[in-house]
């Protein structure tokens, strides 16, 4: 669920569950919030945790791995247009937010044809999620299940 948090309307009693915290660190607002009241719940006693979910490089086959329908083709020419414009740094890491590149410009100037339409919103997101800067995320899922399955009583 996203869940923005209203952690300045905490009414943190005696029986209050044990919380998890799964976000991104880069939301820094976010993050100083998460690390204060991981102390406050802490300090009244209870059991929480936080899972941060941290950037991911990309490489010539990030993209072709994780969509089914992209080859390892395609996907190396992107990454290589990506590292070739400067929107990722020397460590396959994006500069920015892949919602505020301006990938599909590079790729229109550069491969008119490369890209079928229909994969332009499944890169986007994957562009999103290794930015490390977005809503969902379900690579933590067994980390996850985990800390709920310790917790069930």
């Amino acid at each position: 669920m996203i869940a923005e948090g209203l952690f300045d309307h905490m009414d943190i009693r005696e029986d209050y569950p044990p919380t998890l915290f799964v976000h991104m660190p880069k939301d820094l607002r976010r993050q100083q919030k998460i690390t204060e009241f991981i102390e406050v719940l802490r300090n009244k006693g209870v059991d929480v945790a936080e899972i941060e979910c941290m950037e991911l490089p990309l490489s010539p086959t990030f993209l072709s791995d994780r969509i089914p329908s992209l080859d390892q083709t395609i996907s190396a020419t992107l990454f290589n247009l990506f590292r070739e414009k400067g929107f990722v740094n020397e460590n396959g890491y994006m500069k920015r937010d892949g919602r505020a590149t301006h990938w599909k410009d590079a790729l229109q100037d550069s491969k008119p044809n490369l890209l079928e339409k229909d994969l332009v919103h499944p890169i986007e997101e994957e562009l999103n999620l290794a930015f490390a800067y977005h809503e969902m995320t379900s690579l933590q899922s067994e980390e996850i299940f985990k800390w709920f399955e310790s917790h069930m009583a």
